[in-house]
């Protein structure tokens, strides 16, 4: 694998756009919202700007089932990026939609087409925060907060057709997704992600550094 490159420059957020809502504050509930760091509050606040974030995944790895898992998954989206590797270029573009806020994840592989994940955090009325992947795959998640460090954590799969909920049972699931946003300072944060199989163990497993960047690059 190359190297990979960040763009370091920071988003002007003066610029236009609709805004979307995140609702992460009514989420969390005020006092874990507010012992996240600023930077963070800005960055998953109600109103939210459309913005493009630059950097690389040090680590895109997956088990074999995991693979398999993944390879499955392009039948109904691509919920999950199928290739593996080190120091992968990527970027994260956020952008409001009327239900809530995609998060498109491109992954620029060396040796592989550029890859795309894309999902939609959507707050229900209940202010639950529920994950919308392809195919209206559905994810229930726990968000909180911990150490200043925000917290999302699966609870369980279902197929949302036509408003009905189709939970899929365990063993059809890769297992429980627990996603971290952890701020670095200077405008950067980690994101990482693992996902673990309760019989099988680690499914997934990626982590990388990313910064605003100019909206678009």
């Amino acid at each position: 694998m190359t190297q990979a490159t960040t763009l370091l420059r920071p988003l002007d957020r003066a610029g236009s756009g609709s805004a979307g809502q995140h609702g992460l504050n009514a989420v969390l509930g005020a006092a874990a919202w507010m012992r996240l760091p600023e930077a963070v509050r800005e960055r998953f606040a109600a109103s939210t700007m459309p913005v493009t974030y630059a950097g690389a995944f040090e680590i895109v790895r997956a088990s074999r089932l995991g693979q398999l898992f993944a390879w499955l998954g392009a039948l109904v989206g691509g919920p999950v990026t199928r290739h593996a590797g080190t120091n992968v270029e990527a970027r994260v573009k956020v952008r409001p939609v009327g239900r809530g806020v995609d998060w498109l994840r491109e992954y620029r592989w060396a040796d592989h087409r550029p890859e795309f994940v894309r999902s939609t955090k959507v707050v229900t009325d209940e202010n639950r925060l529920v994950e919308m992947l392809a195919a209206g795959l559905c994810m229930p998640l726990h968000t909180y907060e911990e150490d200043g460090v925000l917290h999302f954590v699966s609870q369980g799969y279902y197929f949302d057709l036509f408003g009905l909920k189709v939970w899929l049972p365990g063993f059809l699931t890769p297992g429980s997704t627990h996603v971290e946003h952890i701020d670095l300072g200077h405008g950067w944060f980690r994101f990482t992600m693992s996902v673990t199989h309760p019989w099988f163990g680690e499914m997934y497993f990626q982590t990388g550094r990313f910064c605003a960047a100019e909206d678009g690059e």
